[in-house]
């Protein structure tokens, strides 16, 4: 494995280089500052031809000033330059890096498609140091503490225009991920838009002009003042609305009601929040970027100059007087109380929560109401301090009631504090961070159990009463949690920064760093060769395997819309950098014994096959949404849930077992002598809610059942008073009598008791059902109440599972939502349900896991992952057995690739001995062995020289030319994909209707979509063409419907960057239709060849476009 990561697998190389990144607000957002002394080592080839002669043979006369001898290639050979201008054409140059030149920049790990971006050089005179725009330290993940970029040079004219066209900042401008835009206002730019667009700001004429001069157009004219007097100042004034609003395209319209208005780039109206600026699908960027396209950057680029330039005049630091809220003592100690009370508030909703559900509350129940100080009782049920489920369930309710305490110290929080501008601006911290600095530190939970017993009060003076008494392992302690009372800008005694440090510093990463990674790799091997083929459908490139008919993200997608714009697109890499981006993205979040890890959740949603090692299967039951309205209606229903599915076997009842001997007192009965007393927990039964006379039926009833089976004695079972007084008298307890059948040897009759009887009657199930191994209940992450039930393999079968658990919840059905109760993992629910619910739930899940890390990932990468891990007809996890699995149900061979996800040498020679054969089909593979990937509709292409000068073609007379009727045409022929499609002349020049071809029929419809302005009605010549061309098109009846009043020029609002035509009805109603749609139907009224013909020329002019 090694020597494949280093030989075949590896991306080193002698034109790449490494740098630690800085950031530069004056550099572009498409470049990237170079150290002039890094890139005189780093050189790029280029070919000489006659447009570039005269500026690289300068060049290289200048190298050669400064060094001995230059290197070049001529027609395939070395040849070492040491004299000025001995360059010819056809020579390959390797010149020094220069302003200007592409560079590819990723910051490892490179977990989504773009981590990796094209940059333009720009030669600084810095040391060491990489500079790069703070904008762009989004898609690269990074940010300035230390972090390294990783240069490669382009060597080849291939790899430069690929790196051009493919991975370019404008080629890249919206993230496929979610659909926002790749570079936004971010930081002190962000907070800046905040402030400038606020109600307060006003600006005078000569800051008005300061900053117009930073904008892409200086020379577009001001703006009139908003106001013309004012008694604070003796000039007019401008909001800072309108300097924002001239950022903004002149024709920009961008509204999200009911509160934010653009109208023709002037801000109408705005509110005082800031996610109408922030990188969102709907922000005012993201918008920006899809309709203007590349012009986008530049208004952004500029759009940072001027906020920064803001910033700067106004001023944005961080003192202690936006710490501490209040400058009098009284009023904070009013705060501080305020937050006590908040505290305490959360801390008895906590209990609360914890006491409704554990199964141990009924004393603690009962003395609530009489009990001014509920610590003592609730501090000495051990069951509810060592119940992760339940503490899991009241640290939910915690921080519900602590959110509380947000709101409430952000209403005592001033304005113009700049950490809670910074916050609302979203461009730094949250209201979390700030509570903890002013008000409270809060819930602290740790990695794993807090090492020692700490005291409910968390101070030096507790803690040392809390030694000293020895209650660390009885009363007043836990380990699982911690509430701190203090703040940050208070002070934390010894123990509350000792707790803070173990649960805030320690909880990070652990032992789950290596997941993404893992993850990634995993993700890639299955997903990195599908692509979107020639007919839409999304294959893989083994055995072009189908995985989806088409690539697409809704059920009522437009019919129009053009799918042969993705072919090729590598959709299965795609997927897979939208998901390993969320799993590194989980890594910020902290990991701690009491809530569950986005990242593991993920994980165990990818694994979607039955484990190996655990053969257990989980059911969840929902409760119904009508006992919402009972106070407490959903604890006291889960608990009801619970104590009627959870096995409760004899032994858990019995706190003795004696053997006495009776002698022959037995009446009525051939009993025997020896007469078993089982001493019954009365505690015990009273928690799991049994009477004595319904265990004696059980337990009869049960043993009379395997006693024919497997051949046991006879017994009598009973209940009543217990002979041996003093031993029942001393515990609460009650006694169960068994008397077994009578025997004539004594001494047999005790040994058959002893080994058969006793261990038999103990494992009788005396309620619940058997086949549930763990019945609890857990809390989800709306607070909402659910009962986890596990089942173990080897009571019920994969198949039977569900319908098990069903049949066993008949007698409490009305307690259980059964719309949303389900299997608790896509094994399951594929062996109840099938492929199809299978797969619903599996893209669900993965839906929920990733919004719960923080990504809104697009619903076609989801579609794709499900797709490829159920294309076998059944789920395969993420891991080589699956992957070999899965290629074995598609009859796929491929030892290399599997050889390189794992364990190659065994790979190998199994491949070996079964005398397989790899086709090399997939990238990794094809490439690896010197071939031409197969992925996609690229192929090779190259440019020759073929040593003869540039001919141009001869002139021709332009009066000849204009005065000529006729127009030279192509030949009727086409080529697709390398095979030539022939169509007879006549056809293309065969008159359609008042036209004299199909031709002119097009370039006619394509002007009028080109000169008439938006919304203008077309004139009456042209308006009597489109309604001619209109009776080609295959709907043309129903788009006229009641008649045409009139014909404009629009686009349709799923197709804003495209123009239509849109007809105005008789009766007032518009309908839109495409000019490509009454071409078409021309040619095909004309000839099926030809239509095949237009067809395939409309398709390719719109994947060229």
């Amino acid at each position: 494995m090694k020597w494949l990561k280093d030989a075949i697998l590896s991306k080193r190389s002698d034109n790449a280089f490494r740098g630690t990144m800085v950031g530069d607000p004056k550099i572009r957002l498409h470049e990237i500052g170079i150290p002039v002394d890094l890139a005189s080592n780093l050189l790029v080839s280029e070919h000489v031809n006659s447009y570039n002669f005269d500026s690289i043979n300068s060049k290289c006369n200048c190298y050669l000033l400064a060094n001995e001898k230059l290197v070049i290639k001529r027609s395939g050979k070395t040849i070492i330059v040491r004299k000025p201008n001995q360059l010819v054409i056809g020579d390959t140059v390797h010149r020094l890096l220069q302003d200007g030149d592409l560079i590819l920049i990723n910051r490892p790990p490179s977990i989504h498609q773009h981590s990796v971006i094209g940059l333009s050089a720009k030669l600084l005179p810095v040391q060491s140091v990489l500079s790069i725009n703070p904008l762009c330290c989004a898609p690269l993940a990074g940010d300035f503490d230390g972090d390294c970029l990783h240069g490669y040079v382009p060597q080849s004219i291939q790899s430069r225009v690929e790196l051009e066209e493919l991975v370019s900042l404008s080629h890249q401008l919206l993230n496929a991920q979610d659909g926002r835009s790749l570079v936004s206002l971010t930081h002190d730019s962000l907070a800046a838009a905040y402030l400038l667009t606020s109600s307060e700001v006003l600006l005078k004429k000569t800051e008005v002009q300061q900053f117009q001069m930073l904008l892409c157009h200086p020379l577009s004219p001001t703006p009139g003042p908003a106001i013309m007097k004012s008694i604070h100042s003796h000039g007019p004034l401008w909001t800072g609305k309108q300097l924002f609003s001239m950022l903004l395209p002149s024709d920009m319209s961008f509204s999200i009601e009911p509160k934010v208005h653009i109208i023709d780039g002037e801000v109408l109206a705005c509110p005082s929040e800031s996610f109408w600026l922030q990188n969102s699908i709907s922000g005012l960027f993201s918008v920006m970027f899809k309709q203007y396209g590349d012009k986008a950057l530049e208004l952004l680029s500029s759009a940072q100059d001027v906020l920064c330039e803001f910033l700067t005049m106004r001023g944005l630091s961080v003192s202690l007087s936006d710490i501490y809220l209040f400058p009098d003592h009284d009023s904070r100690r009013k705060l501080a109380d305020g937050v006590n009370l908040a505290l305490d508030d959360a801390e008895e909703a906590f209990r609360i929560k914890q006491i409704l559900l554990s199964p141990d509350s009924i004393s603690i129940l009962k003395c609530y109401d009489d009990c001014a100080d509920l610590s003592q009782s609730y501090e000495q049920s051990n069951f509810i301090q060592s119940n992760l489920p339940i503490i899991k369930s009241s640290i939910m309710a915690f921080k519900s009631v602590f959110s509380d305490l947000q709101k409430m110290v952000q209403q005592h929080t001033a304005k113009n504090n700049s950490m809670m501008m910074m916050t609302n601006a979203g461009s730094k911290g949250s209201m979390l961070k700030f509570v903890q600095q002013t008000a409270c530190v809060g819930l602290q939970l740790p990695a794993s159990r807090f090492p020692f017993r700490i005291p409910s009060e968390l101070s030096c003076a507790s803690w040392n009463r809390h030694k000293s008494e020895g209650t660390g392992e009885c009363l007043g302690g836990q380990n699982l949690y911690a509430v701190i009372r203090n703040s940050f800008a208070g002070g934390l005694n010894p123990l509350e920064c000792l707790l803070h440090s173990i649960s805030g510093r320690a909880n990070f990463f652990s032992e789950n760093a290596d997941v993404p990674g893992t993850l990634t790799r995993k993700l890639m091997y299955h997903l990195r060769d599908l692509y979107v083929a020639y007919d839409g459908t999304v294959r893989s490139s083994y055995g072009q395997q189908i995985m989806q008919f088409t690539y697409d993200t809704a059920e009522d997608m437009c019919s129009d819309r053009n799918v042969e714009g993705e072919l090729g697109a590598p959709v299965g890499s795609w997927a897979a950098c939208s998901i390993s981006e969320a799993a590194y993205g989980a890594l910020d979040h902290p990991v701690n014994s009491l809530e569950e890890s986005p990242l593991m959740n993920l994980q165990d949603v990818l694994k979607c096959q039955k484990g190996g090692t655990s053969m257990d299967h989980v059911g969840l039951l929902f409760l119904s949404k009508n006992l919402k309205k009972y106070r407490y209606g959903l604890e006291y229903a889960s608990l009801e849930v619970k104590d009627h599915l959870e096995p409760v076997n004899f032994s858990d009842l019995v706190d003795t077992v004696m053997i006495l001997y009776g002698g022959c007192g037995i009446e009525s009965t051939k009993g025997s002598a020896w007469i078993t007393h089982f001493h019954l927990s009365q505690e015990m039964m009273t928690k799991k809610r049994l009477g004595l006379t319904l265990v004696v039926e059980e337990l009869t009833e049960q043993y009379n059942a395997k006693r024919d089976k497997l051949n046991f004695p006879k017994v009598y079972i009973s209940k009543g008073k217990c002979s041996a007084d003093n031993e029942c008298g001393n515990r609460q307890t009650c006694c169960i009598t068994v008397v077994t059948q009578d025997d004539s040897n004594s001494m047999s009759q005790l040994d058959t008791i002893k080994k058969r009887v006793i261990p038999n009657l103990l494992a009788l199930l005396v309620k619940g059902f058997l086949e549930f191994k763990k019945v609890e209940i857990q809390c989800q992450e709306d607070s909402e109440l659910v009962v986890k039930v596990v089942m173990s393999e080897e009571h019920c079968k994969s198949v039977k599972f569900w319908a098990t658990l069903q049949k066993s919840c008949i007698a409490i059905m009305e307690l259980i939502d059964w719309e949303r109760s389900r299997p608790g993992s896509v094994y399951d629910i594929f062996c109840s349900y099938g492929i199809d619910s299978a797969w619903k739930y599996f893209v669900e899940s993965l839906r929920s896991k990733t919004d719960d890390i923080g990504r809104n990932i697009r619903r076609e990468h989801l579609l794709v992952v499900a797709n490829c891990l159920s294309v076998s007809g059944q789920f395969h996890g993420l891991s080589s057995q699956g992957l070999k699995q899965q290629r074995t149900r598609l009859s796929i061979s491929s030892p290399f690739s599997e050889a390189c996800f794992s364990r190659p040498a065994h790979t190998f020679i199994n491949a070996a001995k079964q005398s397989s054969v790899d086709n090399l089909c997939g990238t990794v593979d094809a490439m690896a062995w010197g071939k031409e990937p197969s992925t996609g509709t690229s192929g090779p292409f190259k440019i020759i020289y073929s040593g003869k000068a540039h001919a141009p073609i001869p002139n021709e007379n332009i009066y000849d030319f204009l005065n000529s009727p006729e127009v030279r045409q192509a030949p009727g022929e086409a080529f697709l994909n390398g095979s030539t499609i022939s169509v007879e002349q006549d056809f293309l020049v065969a008159a359609v209707g008042i036209w004299d071809s199909i031709i002119d029929m097009r370039t006619c419809l394509q002007n009028m979509l080109r000169e008439y302005q938006l919304n203008e009605c077309v004139g009456e010549l042209d308006k009597s063409r489109v309604i001619e061309a209109l009776r080609f098109h295959p709907r043309g009846r129903e788009k006229i419907g009641a008649g045409i009043e009139d014909i404009k020029i629009g686009h349709h609002p799923s197709h804003p960057g495209t123009r239509c035509f849109i007809m105005v009805r008789d009766d007032g109603t518009t309908e839109d239709f495409s000019y490509k749609k009454c071409v078409q139907g021309a040619a095909d009224s004309i000839s099926p060849e030809l239509g095949r013909y237009v067809e395939r020329i409309l398709r390719n002019r719109a994947v060229s476009s």
